[in-house]
């Protein structure tokens, strides 16, 4: 499979497109409960956070993937001090899994953030999502705390971009 990775405005994606994504990936495999989905991915409310990155298989031009850098200024920062900025519900459809997307993502969301002079970016993921937390520490972000948001336990992590 072939992919392409690219800002939101480059790639046409629809409101249901980032909602089922989203549904797929947090819901369905029991992350987040489809009441709490109802509000925290509406779709003009993710799109509202940041600047939103996505990604599309080429070969039948489907949505695959995205991922959320939320700037300094923006009202969805929930840690982030000034000149931080927070990635956000990163989410790679299951069909889509295991090429490397993902990491894709997350690379394009610190080359934007390091380009952007951002000093540091911030991320939580749940205890159970191993396979971020792999992610995440092989692509230089150090787990520095714990919390809790919406009843759901979270591990914090760090990346240092200047």
């Amino acid at each position: 499979m072939e992919f392409k990775v690219d800002s939101v405005e480059n790639l046409n994606v629809s409101d249901d497109e980032i909602f089922d994504l989203l549904s797929q990936v947090y819901v369905q495999a029991g992350f987040t409960s489809a009441e709490i989905a109802k509000t925290v991915f509406d779709p003009v409310k993710v799109r509202d956070r940041g600047m939103l990155f996505v990604s599309q298989e080429l070969l039948e031009n489907e949505f695959s993937g995205m991922v959320i850098v939320v700037p300094p200024k923006s009202k969805a920062i929930v840690r982030a001090k000034e000149n931080e900025c927070e990635m956000h519900l990163l989410g790679v459809s299951p069909k889509h899994r295991g090429h490397g997307l993902g990491r894709r993502l997350v690379r394009k969301a610190i080359d934007f953030a390091t380009d952007s002079n951002w000093s540091k970016m911030i991320l939580w993921t749940q205890k159970p999502m191993k396979e971020a937390q792999n992610l995440y520490e092989s692509s230089g972000f150090v787990r520095t705390g714990e919390m809790t948001k919406n009843g759901i336990e979270f591990f914090v992590y760090e990346r240092k971009l200047t």
